[in-house]
């Protein structure tokens, strides 16, 4: 039997994008932008993640209507956050995706400047192994997870936070689940202070 190509998982994966509120986005650059500056800093991030999703069903989660209204109109899903913080909103984003017969969730930060697709993290790789298995990709200092690959039908805990790269590595060894490390030079860099923005900015100029 033929193993199931990427191509083939846009019925079987779906993209979940937590998003914070615009406006709340980004306070760690407030010496460096002004609060306008960061909400469109904010914005070009999360719309470059979805654009490099496209081909995917995208739900955003997210508890701030402007946020809500934005991810209509990049047609994304929307999955209202009913408890704070960044793991129960993935939570609640699996749950939901989970409901709707995906089998397997992509968990993409909304801040990763130079993010051009996703399929590459899953070449060459079979639906069975991904549902036995994660798949992350790490922030640069590989303490971060900046993208995951989870099976919905897990009962996988999040560690979003710090360390959360060797966090969910034992997580997953704890759920019975293999481990995939993609690095990536590109989906590495989020945005969280200004040697990151500098960083994403040489990148670019390069790219």
């Amino acid at each position: 039997m033929p193993s199931q190509q990427p191509a083939d998982l846009s019925e079987t994966l779906a993209m979940i994008i937590p998003i914070k509120a615009f406006h709340q986005a980004k306070e760690r650059l407030s010496d460096l932008l002004t609060p306008a500056e960061r909400l469109v800093l904010a914005k070009m991030c999360a719309e470059r993640v979805i654009r490099a999703a496209i081909g995917y069903q995208v739900f955003v989660v997210c508890d701030d209507e402007e946020v809500a209204e934005w991810a209509r109109a990049q047609n994304a899903k929307i999955v209202w956050q009913s408890e704070s913080g960044l793991n129960n909103a993935i939570k609640a984003g699996v749950k939901a995706v989970r409901a709707r017969n995906f089998d397997l969730a992509m968990i993409i930060h909304s801040d990763l400047p130079l993010a051009t697709g996703f399929s590459h993290l899953f070449e060459n790789c079979d639906l069975q192994t991904l549902k036995t298995s994660i798949t992350v990709v790490p922030d640069r200092h590989e303490d971060g997870t900046n993208v995951m690959i989870v099976p919905t039908a897990s009962d996988f805990e999040f560690a979003y936070g710090r360390n959360s790269f060797i966090e969910h590595q034992l997580v997953a060894k704890n759920c019975n689940l293999t481990v995939r490390i993609v690095q990536d030079q590109y989906l590495s860099v989020d945005i969280d202070t200004a040697q990151d923005l500098d960083l994403a900015q040489k990148l670019q100029n390069n790219n």
